[in-house]
């Protein structure tokens, strides 16, 4: 999925979703598929787990939190709201709703 913004500016955004796959994630590649046809309302990035050095040590809490992909960190400017492990369209849908 193209990603217009960095993880950075998402993460900065009044509301933005950072979403944690890996390259042999099936339900990554589901999440993906569904996200492309109904995107989300918000600033989004996608990163791979292995590729995420930085942004994990900026937010070591949300890294902890990383046991079952995809998993989707809401964050809002500057800060995360929300983590939601084996993340779905809806159940993100519904994280961003509680907000």
């Amino acid at each position: 999925m193209a990603d217009v913004m960095g993880w950075q500016q998402v993460v900065s955004a009044d509301v933005g979703v950072i979403i944690v796959t890996a390259v042999d994630c099936l339900h990554c590649v589901e999440l993906e598929a569904i996200l492309s046809e109904a995107p989300l309302e918000v600033p989004n990035h996608w990163i791979d787990k292995e590729d995420a050095g930085e942004f994990f040590s900026r937010f070591p809490l949300f890294a902890a939190s990383i046991d079952l992909l995809p998993c989707a960190g809401i964050f809002s400017n500057g800060k995360g709201k929300a983590v939601i492990r084996a993340a779905t369209s809806q159940r993100i849908t519904e994280a961003l709703t509680s907000l």
